[in-house]
């Protein structure tokens, strides 16, 4: 290399499995995160893409669905951005309900969906949710369905809290049932403190590729 440099992305040297642990009481979807336990917190894997980790991740599932929760330090004002959700705060989800990882372009099984804690504007208190199009996707997914999909706001004075609970068919070939592997990879922004990645990594492109996403698996119920 005669003497230049070369940096690596640490993330490329792992293929992450988190597990999705089994809970038998679903999630109470409310914003309050009194009902989760230490054991369903995700581990840092934001940690190998640098930055301030400035939220928490968990997730959880059992036969009603797959629940996750992030819970972002916050002492600033919230700030959201409809337009261009990335010039405010908010969280965007990556999830392949197959959890193939065998091809870089997206199939009807992936999604991309971007989560605001409270709308735009003085007036908008509810959190708001859509689906993006993947660019380059092979097969388009159906629009999930929105109906089936639970989210929660809780606002505190130095944090925010987000629920999200998705019940069996809400995402097109989502199964829940022990050993089921999905891919998911998580991004949070904030207005203040930039990007917190989880289970994919700024130097991949993983707003088009799902064999980038890491992968959570379902764990079993409790013996």
């Amino acid at each position: 290399m005669s003497g230049r440099e070369y940096e690596f992305p640490p993330a490329a040297l792992f293929e992450p499995i988190a597990i999705c642990p089994y809970r038998e009481r679903s999630v109470r979807v409310d914003g309050c995160l009194g009902d989760w336990s230490e054991s369903e917190i995700l581990p840092a894997l934001g940690e190998l893409a640098g930055g301030e980790q400035y939220a928490t991740l968990r997730s959880a599932w059992n036969e009603h669905g797959l629940f996750l929760a992030v819970e972002v330090e916050k002492q600033e004002p919230i700030v959201t951005n409809r337009q261009t959700p990335s010039a405010g705060d908010a969280i965007e989800l990556f999830i392949d309900t197959r959890g193939a990882r065998s091809g870089h372009r997206a199939t009807q099984f992936c999604y991309h969906l971007v989560i605001l804690p409270t709308g735009p504007g003085s007036g908008g208190q509810e959190p708001v949710i859509w689906r993006e199009p993947i660019r380059r996707s092979l097969q388009r997914s159906p629009e999930p369905d929105f109906d089936a999909i639970r989210v929660a706001a809780g606002l505190g004075d130095d944090c925010y809290a987000m629920e999200l609970a998705f019940e069996p068919d809400s995402l097109h070939g989502y199964e829940p049932a022990e050993g089921l592997r999905i891919g998911f990879a998580a991004v949070i922004h904030d207005i203040q403190r930039g990007r917190q990645y989880w289970g994919t990594a700024p130097d991949f492109p993983y707003e088009r590729d799902p064999s980038t996403w890491s992968l959570l698996e379902h764990g079993p119920p409790d013996p």
